[in-house]
């Protein structure tokens, strides 16, 4: 199979999907990771989504690979959607690992600044919700694995 050929099964209408949902996950995984890295006080950086953003590259690079092997047909196809997909799954937990490490980094951050007596009581004067919202801050991670898991079982078996 030549190049040209990979290229070509790349345009089809199935795999063209993956990657355009893959490119928007990609790029808010990137977002927000950047922008976790800055609020987090210590420059710390969160390996994980990296870790998934590499495995996501490998499973895309056994895609162009397909030039260098013995498949063909429909079977180079299906190889190359199950790596696509594959990656896509990979570019997912990565989306969800920052969304975790995020919501944990903001909720610090809220916390210490609430942790002074003066200004919890400032922001309790201020604020009728402010047990609520506090309250609800805390679920929010939970929120965000549980939409992660409806999300990612309904898009794979979608296809």
């Amino acid at each position: 199979m030549k190049q040209t050929e990979v290229f070509a099964m790349l345009s089809k209408p199935d795999i063209c999907h993956y990657f355009d949902e893959m490119s928007q996950v990609h790029m808010y995984t990137k977002h927000y990771l950047l922008i976790s890295e800055e609020i987090s006080e210590d420059g710390i950086t969160f390996l994980q989504p990296l870790k998934e953003h590499r495995d996501a590259y490998d499973h895309l690079m056994r895609v162009f690979a397909l030039s260098m092997k013995d498949r063909e047909g429909a079977e180079a196809e299906k190889y190359a959607l199950d790596n696509v997909k594959k990656a896509f799954g990979h570019e997912y937990r990565a989306f969800f690992d920052t969304a975790d490490w995020f919501t944990y980094i903001c909720r610090k951050y809220i916390r210490e600044e609430l942790s002074f007596r003066a200004k919890k009581k400032k922001y309790e004067q201020t604020y009728a919700d402010f047990e609520e919202v506090k309250t609800f801050l805390n679920e929010v991670p939970f929120l965000y694995l549980s939409i992660g898991k409806k999300k990612m079982s309904v898009i794979m078996n979608r296809f």
